[in-house]
């Protein structure tokens, strides 16, 4: 948000991210709170097991929570959701700026998405594009500082070059939501970091560029945070062709916002809903479980999904404690770190998008033109190159992308600094792969993962997260029948 008298370090800390989530949670409740006040209702029945007071319950409502939680009720068991924060939507956070809609947080969807997109079926909801997906013109900044305006021949060589990158993919992978199924390859191509693939391509200034542009943004940090098999999954999952990769990344949203579908789904399921519930441990008796909230209050059920974000998970008591991987790699943290930017701007700079590797602001893109001003969306791979809350500093490393451009507001959310994400999107670091998969896909006793960051296909994403919820919501109905 802005903030011309900032005059902290860039590491912002946590009173800067209260300051800007008590503000961004007044938005949140004006866009949803009617529906919010409805998806609180008791749910209906009791509970099937003696002595418990839920067959299930779901920790986490954000997309993963909400579907695994409507799937419990119709499975016919009393569910009760867990959300920690005094909003739904985890990851996803629809907002606004100077009265425009906006995601803070997972944004755009695509027909290639199975589960969001049949989601999206089921409750008719619209979609509307984003301008700067599909680009008038497009910059791309080469890592020697020079800013190409790309003409058709360059958007060619562009596209060849990133073909040549993912020249292997089928064969790595040749079925991206079985990703190990050609193990010994899989697990060769994810122990090399992403930008050490590119490093050993003979590629054109703009070729490389263009490529490491789109990995930082995949990675939402360094190139050489994530590995090489991490890209080739997304690519082939995205329809495994540039422009269709491209499609599923950044093009299609939710008309009315991301908390459009989870209150649709919330409200269908119904489950018993508690908010601001942090909770404090998740400990399997054998029997049943009990989940604790950080206010005291217990409650006994015969199933628990977490469906947390990888990075948060470890800070909960878990008894037995969790698998020594699952462990591990919260502690370690995903690559997901960077940060996204809403940058209102003077006058109609058109629909763009710009690609620049290294710099502070690298993707840049034309989210909503207006008469006499533009809104650009823009991303970073490094929060510690950009003070957000400084428009000088935005202004400044905007107008590497477009020279002379006016900032006049500027509104982003602190996921690194929130208690209850400590990130963004996740992907997976060269390595994980063969160390954590097995553990991530496990269910252990009543406890089961139902968060997209342990899951395959659309990992990290709204599609990955609906998957995880309708998975592990079916894994527990293998356990109680």
């Amino acid at each position: 948000m802005k903030d011309k008298t900032h005059s902290e370090p860039i590491n912002l800390g946590r009173r800067k991210f209260v300051s800007s989530a008590v503000a961004l949670g007044a938005g949140a409740t004006a866009l949803g709170g009617s529906a919010l006040a409805s998806a609180g209702a008791k749910s209906e029945g009791s509970c099937k097991a003696p002595g418990c007071d839920y067959d299930v319950i779901v920790v986490g409502g954000g997309n993963a929570g909400a579907v695994a939680a409507r799937d419990s009720v119709k499975n016919g068991y009393k569910t009760l959701l867990l959300e920690a924060r005094n909003r739904l939507g985890g990851r996803t956070f629809s907002s606004e700026i100077d009265g425009v809609p906006i995601e803070l947080g997972g944004t755009w969807i695509h027909n290639t998405q199975p589960f969001v997109w049949a989601e999206v079926e089921r409750y008719g909801l619209e979609v509307v594009e984003t301008p700067g997906a599909v680009p008038d013109v497009m910059h791309v900044i080469l890592e020697n500082g020079k800013r190409l305006t790309l003409a058709e021949d360059d958007l060619v060589e562009a596209a060849m070059g990133w073909e040549a990158y993912v020249a292997d993919a089928r064969k790595i992978i040749p079925r991206p939501y079985d990703i190990l199924h050609n193990r010994e390859e899989a697990l060769r191509a994810e122990k090399i970091n992403a930008l050490a693939h590119l490093d050993n391509l003979k590629l054109t200034p703009l070729q490389r560029a263009f490529n490491r542009g789109f990995i930082e943004a995949i990675a939402h940090n360094v190139a050489e945070s994530v590995s090489y098999l991490e890209v080739l999954r997304l690519y082939l999952i995205g329809g495994g062709c540039l422009p269709t990769f491209m499609d599923t990344t950044i093009r299609f949203k939710l008309k009315d916002g991301t908390i459009s579908l989870i209150h649709k789904i919330v409200e269908d399921g119904r489950p018993d809903l508690k908010m601001s519930s942090p909770v404090k441990s998740i400990h399997d008796l054998g029997d049943r479980a009990v989940v604790t909230t950080l206010r005291g209050e217990s409650f006994s059920c015969r199933a628990v999904i977490s469906c947390l974000p990888m990075n948060t998970i470890v800070n909960i008591d878990f008894q037995p404690p969790l698998p020594t991987g699952v462990v591990a790699a919260g502690k370690e943290r995903h690559p997901g770190a960077g940060l996204k930017l809403y940058i209102k701007v003077k006058g109609d700079v058109g629909n763009v998008s710009t690609v620049a590797p290294g710099r502070p602001l690298n993707f840049v893109l034309t989210y909503k033109q207006g008469k006499d001003h533009t809104l650009l969306v823009a991303f970073g791979a490094d929060t510690q190159a950009l003070d957000v809350y400084d428009d000088n500093a935005v202004e400044k490393a905007l107008d590497e992308h477009l020279p002379g451009t006016k900032v006049l507001s500027t509104m982003n959310y602190d996921w690194n600094n929130d208690p209850y994400a400590q990130g963004t999107w996740a992907t997976y670091r060269p390595g994980w792969l063969g160390k954590y998969h097995d553990q991530f896909q496990k269910g252990y006793g009543r406890l089961f993962f139902g968060s997209s960051d342990h899951g395959e296909g659309w990992r990290g994403t709204i599609d990955g997260a609906i998957g995880g919820g309708v998975r592990a919501a079916q894994k527990v109905k293998q356990l109680l029948g």
